[in-house]
């Protein structure tokens, strides 16, 4: 399964609306600091941003989820995650079964088309059903 999301060119009106307010910024930079630290200032929003203004691409095979952006490609495996949590614009991929503070650290969080309902049962099926038939059998044995 396969899906690019490309947030920017999904909101429009935001990201007119945020690419003017960058601009005013690092031109009120460069008129009180000078041209290097509009500069520094430009290559950190860009760097913090890129997950918004460029599209990233998400494959999900039998055994791991490829996420590729601008800058990196990762390769992670769906055995490590225990738990699939549905957000606003995304899902939340975690290695831990409850909820937790490293959710954000550990976890890895992909976003979605406007239609994912599929993505999500897809995810669900192979990483939440897969761990809660080894639970169910480990428990199986010990109540016998």
């Amino acid at each position: 399964m396969k899906w690019t999301a490309h947030p920017a060119k999904e909101n429009q009106p935001k990201t007119v609306l945020s690419l003017l307010f960058i601009i005013a910024f690092l031109v009120v930079v460069c008129i009180f600091y000078g041209i290097y630290w509009t500069l520094l200032g430009f290559v950190i929003l860009f760097v913090s941003l890129h997950s918004y203004y460029f599209p990233t691409h998400y494959e999900i095979t039998d055994d791991e989820v490829i996420i590729k952006n601008i800058f990196v490609t990762q390769h992670r495996k769906l055995k490590e995650f225990k738990k699939v949590y549905r957000g606003k614009n995304g899902i939340l991929l975690s290695p831990f079964k409850h909820r937790t503070m490293l959710n954000r650290f550990r976890g890895v969080f992909l976003l979605l088309p406007e239609d994912s309902n599929g993505i999500v049962e897809h995810l669900k099926e192979k990483i939440e059903y897969r761990d809660t038939g080894e639970n169910i059998s480990k428990r199986e044995k010990s109540d016998g």
